[in-house]
């Protein structure tokens, strides 16, 4: 079966025709592989302006993700084409991209090599024409606030409070819709803590919000008394204006405490002190 690989180069003088290797695709038709080297990419810091830099790091990273990210098989990133959803990867269309510059990336016309396409194979094609090969993932784990949570502060309070459990109006007659709340105890007072990611899309962010207000209203007026509610998350980039006000107005609220998730503690410290106990039995 025939193998073709591309290389992707990221240009640095157009006129001069400057460009340095950072990637490399390589198909049979059937298996494809292709990876970037962040170790180079991490070295152009240095060379190119920061508007340039965030363009090439974008593209590569977009183009990894697009094409690879969603079909992982294994941490080398082989990826089948019965899997893969993008099946334009021939060489027509690679000689395509060889002739259209963005001025940002370019792409090899694609050559072809009499080798059985493997993980080896591609090992060397890359440490031949990129840089030394490492198993890491070009892709940044996306970051997951109630991941954290659940790892870091369920663990340590699952005795004393119920855990990950939805409410319905079965359970606060004036709950108009069901929820899912990350946990709740009573100790004298109702205690309920949630996990809201401040990054998500406006709309969603807000929906989160006020379900969780309406629960501590809906929790008062069963038990005529004011609780202790805890809101975690994290700071949002200022650039999303909406959600930072958003957090700015919950983190400055009297009756909403918001906790960050790298202090968990807090939570976990006010719980055993004040003896909280499982809100439902």
């Amino acid at each position: 079966m025939k193998t073709i690989y591309s290389i992707l180069y990221v240009n640095l003088n157009t006129t001069l025709n400057e460009r340095v290797s950072i990637g490399v695709l390589v198909s049979n038709g059937s298996k494809n592989y292709f990876k970037f080297s962040s170790d180079k990419l991490s070295a152009f810091k240095g060379i190119l302006n920061s508007e340039r830099y965030g363009l090439v790091k974008s593209y590569l990273k977009s183009f990894d993700k697009e094409i690879v990210s969603d079909n992982i098989v294994d941490s080398n990133k082989l990826f089948i084409k019965g899997d893969f959803k993008n099946d334009w990867i021939n060489e027509s269309y690679l000689v395509y991209l060889s002739r259209y510059s963005n001025n940002i990336i370019q792409f090899s016309e694609p050559k072809t090599i009499d080798v059985d396409l493997n993980d080896n194979t591609f090992r060397r094609i890359f440490e031949k024409y990129i840089f030394k090969f490492s198993d890491d993932s070009n892709v940044e784990p996306e970051f997951n606030v109630h991941s954290i949570v659940k790892k870091q502060l369920f663990p340590k309070i699952q005795e004393k409070v119920n855990i990950e459990k939805t409410l319905t109006s079965d359970d606060f007659e004036n709950l108009f819709a069901p929820i899912d709340i990350d946990f709740i105890g009573v100790n004298g007072i109702p205690v309920a803590g949630q996990t809201i990611d401040f990054d998500k899309k406006h709309y969603y962010l807000e929906n989160d919000v006020t379900r969780f207000v309406s629960l501590t209203k809906a929790i008062e007026l069963e038990g005529d008394s004011r609780g202790k509610y805890f809101v975690l998350g994290r700071e949002p980039q200022k650039k999303i204006n909406k959600n930072h006000l958003l957090w700015e107005h919950i983190r400055n609220t009297e009756f909403l405490e918001f906790v960050d998730i790298s202090e968990v503690g807090i939570i976990e410290d006010y719980i055993q002190k004040n003896n909280v106990r499982p809100f439902f039995d």
